[in-house]
């Protein structure tokens, strides 16, 4: 891609942190196209205003090694005559901030049109700093490295994006240079579309007073706050909403709950004020912190923090009153991954129906420019992370781009080596942890399976031999054949350089089975030689796991070198179900054990009963899945969850939430919404890409189940009903069907498909049904 635009900024500044910019250009347009196409960047952040109107926002986060542009039609935005083209630019550090050692790099904007006019970023636009915004604001969270919003609307710059408006006070920008230029060496097209959602306002609202409670008085600080409530009865719309008046004894404050998390960006329409300080304060739950403040100009005006907050309580607080403020209402701009609910499930267990429900909802909040971990706290793509979330969110929503443009991130910040970093999308990664590099290699394994897309298998094929030659080489220098873990961590250099002194499950497990599978995979690619290495490499590793972690006695698994008495963990266990390193007999045993009490330290993370349920489905064990579901998930609902956490233990003290700091919405929290799909309706690619589809219903303790699996050539529907004398499976399939029937005992039953009587010997193997495209029913009745 050529550009004749370059990269501008200000001319000079002496701190990039926490730096918002203006940048604006004015042109003549004689007549309005029909398509006005504009490439338009920012480093880290831009909105883009056409005329005063707000058009979009952007780009995607990313390494300046590996940077995005959007693309915006802006025809509809232009008129006949004098234009203008705004832009606002936010830095958040030119260095490290965060923790993690993300959102870095210097600022900059780039802009592009080349019809109806040549418009484009260079030295004639007029930049400056724009002054409503306190770049002095403290840091928001030391994970993300973000900051606070100190925002006075007295100093807002009025018409500043209108025609006509005078800037000859304004500095011309100073050009950094012209794509590709340091650092944005690369720079491509965003891959995935734009974000966005329901405009949403509180389920409920409260205020705190210095007035007396439960007392009819016309001397309340806030009246009617309830207006704010959508579909409030007895509060008419349209109104003067909310009245806050100066006070004595304290400072009065409205808390709004938007009945669940939401993340996005908040909008508070102020219908009149005579000034005063509004504070924002957020919370997952009621632990609030204060994280933006407004101060308030006279009359009319609307108050919009600049960067995504993610909540579920609202509070306003008015530290400084000195009049009365009239509030119209409070918004939230939901701001996710564009989704929709083409995966589907309901069943006779209604919490089990709650526990799909919400685990959608928690992996929608979780996809954003990227996967996320969260919508809150780190907004980061980790290895883990997206290996779990790539089939929930792929079985609840059915669009596998996003986890295709997550790849790409990921891959192209591949070390040398061949290990990737643990996270980012950006390269100021302070850890390592060897596992998360090979949940990415599963990942993109999945892709393929889910998807079939050869072209995209082909172009980061090379990244996954990479990975897994690094992975043989690490065992084949360990005094074992595995992965070995230092004493210590660090960075990816200090974790190469230091002796290996134990060998653990999750990082074992996870390349043991990324090995097999691609090995499996290079076999059906005629890629014998990375078969034959890939394959040896997986048989030594399971025989050493084998010997080495695993008790010959109960199956569970250990560290090694064990400690004394050996510690076993629910996770350790799932584990090895999960890669299927058990024989059948012996995984189905493990399963059991790992359920009863005093066996194993039970899971403290959502995460780890993703694998959990994976492996006891993976034995044929979904009945046990669905108890732990009720268990597990359950109990967080039981504990007030409205999305799933990130970390909980059933055995934590009675109505205890999620841990301080942890938080309360993780995408890889979502399990069920995939298992239900996978396992209690049976629906997985038989082949890539779902050519053919393999429907093997496990129906644990449930009387029926329905649902839809999103293929790409369309959904496939199974509904399943059970009585205590036969068994009903009805399926339709875009593509040809593998339909294995649940084995509900040892002799086989009389089988009837579409009408017709299917005989079968008796002691004969349990068969399964080839079936093409469209809809059938099989019934199962007792011979």
């Amino acid at each position: 891609m050529t550009w004749s635009a370059s990269w501008i900024w200000l001319p000079t500044q002496d701190r990039m942190d926490n730096l918002y910019v203006f940048a604006r250009t004015e042109f003549d347009c004689p007549v309005v196209p029909t398509s006005a196409p504009a490439r338009v960047s920012g480093s880290q952040l831009y909105k883009l205003y056409v005329n005063g109107r707000y058009v979009g926002r952007g780009p995607n986060p990313a390494d300046p090694s590996y940077y995005y542009y959007d693309v915006h039609d802006l025809a509809p935005y232009l008129v006949p005559g004098r234009n203008v083209i705004s832009l606002v630019g936010y830095c958040y550090s030119e260095k490290l901030q965060g923790i993690i050692g993300q959102n870095w790099g210097i600022g900059g904007l780039l802009f592009e049109m080349t019809q109806p006019q040549r418009v484009v970023s260079d030295s004639s636009w007029k930049v400056l700093q724009a002054p409503a915004w306190e770049q002095s604001a403290d840091i928001n969270c030391t994970l993300y490295g973000d900051y606070k919003e100190y925002y006075d609307t007295r100093r807002e710059l009025r018409g500043w994006q209108l025609a006509g408006f005078d800037d000859r006070a304004w500095p011309q920008a100073r050009v950094i240079g012209r794509p590709p230029v340091a650092p944005w060496t690369v720079l491509r097209e965003r891959e995935i579309p734009f974000l966005g959602g329901e405009t949403l306002r509180p389920v409920e609202a409260y205020w705190e007073s210095a007035s007396v409670s439960y007392a009819w008085r016309d001397d309340w600080e806030v009246y009617h706050e309830g207006r704010l409530v959508s579909g409030a009865a007895g509060y008419p719309h349209p109104s003067k909403f909310t009245e806050i008046k100066k006070t004595r004894d304290m400072a009065p404050s409205i808390l709004l709950d938007f009945g669940r998390l939401v993340t996005g960006y908040v909008e508070i329409r102020i219908h009149d004020s005579q000034g005063g300080t509004i504070d924002l304060l957020y919370g997952e739950n009621l632990g609030l912190t204060r994280v933006d403040r407004f101060e308030l100009d006279h009359g009319e005006q609307v108050l919009e923090p600049f960067n995504r907050r993610t909540f579920r309580y609202l509070r306003l607080l008015f530290p400084e009153v000195t009049g009365r403020i009239e509030i119209d209402a409070v918004l939230l701009h939901m701001n996710t991954y564009p989704v929709e609910a083409k995966g589907s499930f309901a069943c006779s267990d209604a919490l089990i129906n709650t526990i799909w429900t919400m685990s959608a909802y928690t992996m929608r909040l979780s996809m954003l420019d990227h996967f996320v971990d969260c919508p809150w706290r780190e907004r980061t793509i980790y290895g883990g992370d997206v290996y779990a979330e790539n089939p929930i969110a792929y079985y609840a929503f059915g669009d596998p781009r996003l986890n295709a443009k997550t790849l790409r991130q990921m891959f192209a910040l591949q070390y040398p080596e061949g290990a990737l970093p643990p996270y980012g999308p950006y390269l100021g990664v302070h850890g390592f942890y060897p596992s998360w590099s090979a949940f990415f290699g599963l990942a993109f394994l999945d892709h393929w399976r889910f998807t079939g897309d050869r072209g995209f298998l082909d172009e980061l094929w090379p990244g996954l031999t990479r990975l897994c030659d690094w992975a043989l080489g690490e065992i084949a220098r360990n005094a074992l054949p595995m992965i070995g873990s230092p004493a210590t961590g660090g960075s990816f250099s200090t974790w190469m350089a230091q002796p290996k002194v134990s060998y653990q499950a999750w990082e074992n497990y996870p390349f043991y089975l990324l090995l097999t599978r691609a090995a499996t995979l290079a076999r059906d690619l005629h890629r014998n030689v990375e078969e034959s290495r890939w394959t040896d490499a997986a048989r030594r590793m399971a025989a050493a796991m084998d010997a080495h972690l695993v008790d010959a006695d109960s199956g569970l698994v250990r560290t090694y070198p064990a400690a004394s008495p050996p510690a076993y963990a629910q996770f350790d266990g799932a584990l090895r179900l999960w890669s299927q390193a058990a024989p059948p007999r012996e995984g189905r045993e493990l399963g059991h054990r790992l359920l009863q009490p005093g066996q194993a330290r039970v899971v403290e993370s959502p995460f780890h009963g993703f694998f959990l349920i994976e492996g006891l489905a993976a034995y044929g064990e979904a009945g046990l899945a669905l108890d732990f579901m009720r268990m597990y998930w359950g109990d967080m609902i039981r504990r007030g969850a409205t999305t799933f956490w990130e970390h909980h233990a059933i055995d934590s003290p009675p109505g205890r939430q999620t841990s301080r700091g942890g938080s309360v919405c993780h995408g890889w929290s979502a399990a069920p919404a995939y298992a239900c799909g996978a396992h209690v309706l049976g629906v997985t690619p038989l082949t890539p890409g779902f050519a053919t589809v393999a429907i093997a219903p496990q129906l644990g303790d449930l009387t029926w189940a329905e649902g839809r699996v999103p293929t790409p050539h369309g959904p496939v529907t199974v509904a399943w009903q059970r009585s205590i004398e036969r068994v009903v499976i009805t399926i339709d399939s875009p593509r040809p069907v593998r339909l294995v029937p649940p084995q509900l005992h040892e002799h086989l039953p009389v089988f009837e498909l579409d009408g017709a009587t299917i005989g079968c010997q008796p002691g004969a193997v349990w068969p399964s049904f080839e079936l093409p495209a469209g809809r059938h029913q099989l019934r199962i009745a007792p011979r």
